[in-house]
């Protein structure tokens, strides 16, 4: 057995991470997603405007008033999405997600030794598998790989159990040949 392994951080920590990540993502996620909405809203009126522009004036306040509306639903959508991405996207740089770093958790290698960017970006690339093939889909239009991703995805969700295990270790850890420390004790 390593040395390093009653410094891991084990599932209900890891746990606990996550659901602050999940409020801090959603407050992160609704601010982006509100901002784009508003970009939407008024490039939608602008866009319901110039559609309309022959037509008669309260005919062209619908138009506006559609577009508007179209816009800001897309660009709180899209926000929402891309505000995630951006949220999730800090641990495959950094090493710790916003959570983590709060609580004073980072991804190492398995032995305890620190980590660099490239293995980040390895945990956080199989860790979010599903949504990696879900935009290579949308990105090639190869509809195959939706459904390999929710495969996947379901994998990747089952193996965050394996954490409850003596080694501390998620699926994606193993995978990633990464654990879980506290800051402090990564050598």
């Amino acid at each position: 057995m390593q040395i390093f392994e009653t410094t891991r951080i084990g599932f209900g920590p890891r746990m606990g991470a996550y659901l602050l990540d999940i409020l801090l993502g959603g407050v992160f996620a609704s601010g982006f997603g509100i901002f784009i909405a508003f970009l939407g809203f008024g490039a939608g009126g602008v866009l319901g405007l110039a559609i309309d522009e022959q037509v008669e004036l309260e005919n062209s306040l619908k138009a506006i008033g559609v577009g508007a509306g179209i816009g800001a639903v897309m660009g709180m959508i899209g926000g929402c999405i891309i505000g995630y991405f951006i949220y999730s996207i800090i641990e495959a740089l950094t090493g710790a997600s916003p959570a983590k770093m709060i609580l004073g958790y980072k991804v190492a290698n398995s032995d305890g030794s620190g980590g660099e960017i490239s293995l980040y970006l390895k945990r956080w690339a199989v860790k979010n598998a599903s949504s990696v093939f879900s935009m290579l889909a949308l990105v090639t239009g190869a509809i195959i790989l939706q459904p390999l991703g929710s495969i996947i995805g379901f994998v990747v969700f089952l193996g965050c159990f394996l954490a409850l295990g003596e080694d501390k270790q998620a699926l994606h850890d193993k995978v990633a040949k990464t654990a879980i420390f506290n800051k402090r004790n990564i050598i």
